[in-house]
Order: structure tokens, then C-alpha cells, then sequence
């Protein structure tokens, strides 16, 4: 019996210590800031410039999402140079929870408008449901930093 609640209490603390690790504040590096701005730069230049490689999967109704990718990296590249100067964990949270909202609209734009052609139909049954999959994702981890704001305040109390 005593070998049981032994046990139990084991399992509870690992529990415990779990979600602690998880919702544990992440401390903020600079290069990561950096590295992110570069990269979304990058994938912004890529992005608007895709109909003018004339790449043979890319639609023209590409042009349509475009609007939606531009607001949502520009967003991030300037959320990264925010965090540059300023980044207290409650405030990561906040624009993480706007920054997921952007990429939740460009997964959804990109399901709705679908500005891709595709010789073979599965690649579009593919493309489609990573988009579902993604946009569940986005939800959960919007979720997931709520829960954290949350925590963030109430210890902050």
C-alpha cells in the first residue's frame, strides 16, 4: 500500500513539474530576434516576388492572399524588432496571440482562395489539409499562450 501511494505521489510530481516546464518563462535571446527578423525579411522578398518567377503551380489569384502575407510577416518582422528593445514575458504572450491570429488569416485565406494549380489533384488534397491541420495548430497554440498570459498575470499579482 505504501509502495502505491509512493507511486502516486511520484506521478503527480512529474505531472506537476511538467506543466511547470511548460509554462515556464522562456528566456529571450537576441540572435533569435535577429534570426527571425532575417528570415521574414527573406520570406517576404520571396513571397511577393512568386508570380513574376512564373512558377507553373502558382496562380494568379496568388495576388489575392498577397495583402494578407504582407501584413502578417510585416507584423512579425516588427514584433521581433519590438522584442529587440522590449520583451517581458506578458508582452511576448500578447503579440504571440496577435501574430497567431495574422497566421491563422494567411492559412485561412490560402484554404479559401487556393491560388494553386496542381497537375495531380492529390498534391491539392495535400496542400489543403496541412492548411487544416496548421490553422488547428494556430488555434491550440493561441490557447496555449492565453493559458500562459494568464499564469503570467496572476503570479505577477
Amino acid at each position: 500500500m505504501k509502495e502505491t501511494s509512493d507511486e502516486m505521489k511520484n506521478i503527480a510530481e512529474k505531472g506537476k513539474n511538467f506543466f511547470k516546464n511548460i509554462f515556464k518563462e522562456k528566456e529571450a535571446k537576441t540572435s533569435e530576434f535577429i534570426g527571425a527578423i532575417i528570415g521574414n525579411i527573406i520570406i517576404l522578398y520571396i513571397v511577393n516576388n512568386l508570380l513574376s518567377w512564373n512558377l507553373s503551380f502558382i496562380a494568379l489569384s496568388f495576388q489575392d492572399v498577397l495583402w494578407i502575407f504582407n501584413l502578417s510577416l510585416s507584423a512579425t518582422i516588427i514584433a521581433n524588432i519590438i522584442f529587440l528593445l522590449y520583451h517581458p514575458g506578458w508582452f511576448r504572450s500578447i503579440i504571440q496571440i496577435i501574430l497567431n491570429i495574422l497566421g491563422f488569416w494567411v492559412c485561412y485565406f490560402l484554404y479559401t482562395i487556393f491560388p494553386f494549380t496542381f497537375n495531380q489533384i492529390i498534391f491539392a488534397y495535400f496542400l489543403k489539409f496541412a492548411l487544416i491541420v496548421a490553422m488547428i495548430v494556430i488555434v491550440i497554440a493561441s490557447l496555449v499562450e492565453v493559458v500562459k498570459l494568464i499564469l503570467r498575470t496572476i503570479n505577477a499579482l
